[in-house]
């Protein structure tokens, strides 16, 4: 993982490519995962995780990271729009979830720009560079 990605998400930093890629190949029940590829490189990802109980099946918790060298390029929007339609059109999910560090403003307005809100914030809920940074809850109902 990327020094600055690391900064916008809850993720340490790793050199371990190696370590990622196989995170990304590894299948679990409930877990879909799409990635963003250009030239034959992984440069973003993006992954839900259905409930795993007849209470929780409605609902998927989100996440996701472009590698630096691409933001700004639209490859986040792609992402959300891919999963996004998987969620709505064959997985019938009605809430979908996410945690999101408040000092990473670009992934909030993405978030909102797809119909997520934030519901609630987490106080000192993660600790790096020397810090500790609040993060917002954010869901989108349909």
């Amino acid at each position: 993982m990327q020094p600055a990605v690391c900064r916008t998400t809850l993720q340490l930093p790793s050199q371990e490519y190696l370590r990622v890629e196989e995170r990304t190949r590894t299948h679990r029940p409930g877990l879909h995962r799409y990635v963003a590829e250009k030239d034959g490189r992984i440069v973003g990802s993006i992954t839900i995780h259905q409930g795993n109980t007849a209470r929780t099946r409605h609902t998927a918790g989100l996440g996701m990271a472009v590698h630096p060298d691409f933001w700004g390029q639209g490859i986040g929007s792609q992402l959300m729009e891919t999963i996004l339609n998987l969620a709505d059109n064959w997985l019938n999910l009605l809430r979908v979830e996410l945690e999101v560090n408040i000092d990473n403003p670009a992934a909030i307005r993405l978030y909102k720009k797809f119909g997520f809100e934030v519901e609630g914030t987490k106080r000192m809920h993660t600790y790096g560079d020397g810090r500790w940074a609040d993060s917002y809850f954010m869901a989108r109902i349909r």
